[in-house]
């Protein structure tokens, strides 16, 4: 079990690394707040000021950049915090 913490706690970092890094201010913000602060995007657009499809197309690029990220970029992140596990 204590595998499994280790593992989430590092995806976790990995994850949190890759938005910040990867991800345009605007592009992180909306994953944070869908993701993480769990509002709908009909809510995410009246508090932005945006459209609902505006939200969707914007998470929809952040998914696309992140999931390009973990696949092809993990190595690099986990080398860059000391990690030298097999992927």
């Amino acid at each position: 079990m204590r595998q499994l913490d280790c593992s989430e706690s590092r995806l976790n970092r990995l994850l949190g690394s890759a938005i910040e890094s990867e991800l345009t201010p605007r592009q992180a913000q909306m994953v944070r707040m869908y993701f993480l602060e769990q509002h709908s995007m009909r809510e995410m657009a009246d508090i932005l000021g945006v459209y609902p499809s505006t939200v969707s197309r914007t998470l929809g690029a952040a998914r696309v950049k992140l999931r390009r990220c973990l696949k092809y970029g993990a190595r690099t992140l986990l080398e860059g915090e000391g990690g030298d596990e097999e992927i």
